[in-house]
């Protein structure tokens, strides 16, 4: 124990709380970073005031967010002293309260907040001796006020909170307030209502001296002093271990010696601010980026803000994509599944001024029997089970807009050759119609596999290849545009946590790292899906490497997509082999009725629909 409190010195000046106990919990060190993490050092009183005891005829204004948690365990016994009778009082509901310390003729007012509720902002405003007096508890904010005509008073918290003012029956002048470390001065609600004494506040800085007490003796130590006995029992120490003292969540750590154990605290709360100066640091780096490009960009506008990023790579994306919105010419687009194809085909109709749809077809999800009747429409009675109404196609309902055929290269064989007329001759037949029906509508494609390998393996026209790949742009993956990586986090995250009402969640220094080390094979979409999962599991408003649930081998992203494929398309020969009864299919798949049904749907596949 000597050789660590002879490195006193610099014990003193570290950034982080430093306790040191010997083997039987007595605290034999504390630096002053630990003494005011938990309370124990506060500056000057704004409102000095003398110890005592609460006298009879005393006003006692108090708040509690959440009874017998952080209050000394009250009850609602315990407010006899003030008048105060509430049965429907229950433990963890709120309570705010005014009354006479011991007098039986006071009339107190007071309100009971159920657990149950559903309010932020706990308010009530009354009189006491003719004093006005308001007092709220603001659960976002995690603030505590009390404001009379004698002054005001408040405190922040993390989760719970007792808080208590005494003004002075005879001069109504305050006699007492709680400040941060009432547990250790033994200035609870409860210890106070029932006559123990609180201790003074001075105009010079105030520490509270607990050296020399056992740490397993102040109440809201009990998880500390618990970590501590299994660290002894086991030899071996820990670290980063969220532990609440006091009610305090508190970043520990325990490095054990032969006379007994360090404890390292940091506050949660303060590790948060400097996340949140960090992504403001981040914010700044974006703005001196926008600046930056701009002025080399001779003060050219982005016409393609939702497409998130600015490194060089996406800058040639969305300066072609803007050049391709101004004509009306095919454009296709290339690049990995997740990188935004679909975003920024929206993108290009929108800028391109057209006045009618945006269709999305996902080629992928037609069978290869409704193709035609999907693209081009059909009238009446052309087919067996056809609608009596008929049906509009995909390309005339983009009259005048724009038809964008996403996974093109899914097209089956048979209809690439009515495509490949659609796009040359601008009409196109509905089944059972023998006049064609002609098309403005501009064409947009995508696809995210080698289209030209396709072509020499006869899966895809070559005439229909050079038609779609007039106007090529590839959307880089997201590991060779990483220095975007910073702005799509902040822009994610501020998305998903408002989409399900939480406040904004930081990434933990840690988690950041994990996030910019991987290479993101499922590009933005897997990005966005693994943040919206750490944002909804983690329980504090910071983000741990925990909670980025991403995996360690890449290739497991391409095989499970390579599986989907075969897995579709398997059901779809099958189905067509069993003349598409879906009772003898299921039966030939092995699967059972809810599986099967569930794949349907999962692959865009209309069990209902038959061929002609």
């Amino acid at each position: 124990m000597g050789d660590i409190l002879k490195h006193n010195d610099l014990l003193h000046i570290l950034e982080e709380g430093i306790l040191v106990v010997n083997r039987d919990f007595v605290l034999e060190y504390m630096n002053p970073k630990a003494k005011e993490i938990l309370g124990l050092s506060f500056g000057a009183a704004e409102v000095p005031h003398e110890a005592g005891v609460i006298e009879a005829g005393d006003i006692v204004i108090l708040a509690d967010n959440r009874l017998g948690c952080d209050d000394g365990f009250l009850r609602a016994e315990d407010l006899r002293c003030l008048g105060i009778k509430a049965k429907d009082l229950l433990e963890g509901d709120a309570l705010i309260a005014m009354g006479t310390y011991e007098d039986a003729k006071g009339k107190p007012l007071y309100r009971v907040f159920k657990s149950s509720g559903s309010e932020l902002v706990y308010r009530l405003e009354g009189k006491q001796r003719g004093l006005s007096i308001a007092v709220t508890i603001d659960e976002e904010a995690k603030v505590i006020t009390v404001v009379s005509d004698r002054g005001s008073f408040s405190m922040k918290y993390f989760y719970c909170i007792g808080f208590m003012v005494v003004l002075s029956g005879k001069t109504l002048a305050p006699r007492f307030y709680q400040r941060r470390g009432y547990s250790y001065r033994g200035e609870s609600l409860k210890d106070l209502l029932q006559g123990g004494a609180f201790q003074e506040k001075r105009t010079t800085p105030t520490e509270v001296d607990i050296l020399g007490a056992r740490l397993d003796t102040f109440p809201g130590h009990e998880e500390i002093t618990s970590h501590l006995k299994e660290a002894f029992l086991q030899q071996r120490g820990f670290r980063g271990r969220i532990t609440e003292i006091n009610k305090i969540p508190i970043l520990s750590s325990v490095t054990l010696f032969e006379e007994g154990a360090m404890i390292r605290i940091e506050n949660i709360q303060e590790i948060e601010d400097v996340l949140k100066f960090r992504n403001q640091a981040f914010d700044n780096l974006i703005k001196r980026d926008d600046f930056i490009r701009g002025r080399l960009a001779m003060n050219q506008e982005d016409h393609f803000k939702k497409i998130t990023g600015n490194s060089a790579a996406i800058a040639k994306t969305k300066h072609l994509a803007y050049k391709a919105a101004t004509v009306d010419t095919t454009v296709i687009l290339t690049g990995e599944s997740g990188t935004g194809k679909s975003l920024l085909a929206a993108e290009i109709h929108k800028k391109s001024g057209r006045q009618g749809e945006f269709v999305h077809v996902n080629c992928g999800a037609i069978p290869d029997n409704l193709f035609e009747s999907e693209l081009f429409g059909y009238v009446k009675g052309s087919f067996t089970g056809a609608s009596n109404q008929g049906k509009i196609g995909y390309f005339e309902a983009a009259r005048g807009g724009t038809i964008f055929l996403d996974e093109i290269a899914e097209v089956p064989i048979h209809i690439q050759s009515k495509l490949l007329h659609v796009l040359q001759e601008k009409q196109f037949y509905r089944i059972g119609m023998t006049h064609p029906s002609t098309t403005d509508a501009r064409v947009i494609a995508a696809t995210n596999i080698d289209l030209e390998k396709a072509v020499r393996e006869g899966r895809f026209r070559k005439d229909l290849y050079y038609r779609v790949n007039v106007f090529p742009i590839q959307l880089p993956p997201l590991r060779k545009r990483k220095q975007d990586l910073p702005r799509l986090i902040l822009e994610l995250t501020r998305t998903v946590s408002l989409r399900y009402g939480f406040a904004e969640k930081q990434l933990s220094g840690d988690a950041l790292q994990k996030v910019m080390d991987y290479d993101w094979p499922g590009n933005v979409r897997e990005l966005e899906n693994v943040l919206e999962r750490a944002v909804i599991i983690s329980d504090s408003g910071i983000i741990y490497p925990e909670h980025i649930d991403i995996s360690q081998d890449p290739m497991a992203y391409y095989l499970k997509d390579i599986l989907e494929i075969t897995e579709k398309k398997t059901i779809l020969e099958t189905l067509e082999a069993c003349n598409y009864s879906n009772k003898i299919t299921m039966r030939k798949l092995g699967i059972s009725k809810s599986a099967y049904y569930d794949k349907m749907k999962k692959y865009g596949i209309d069990p209902l629909k038959r061929p002609d």
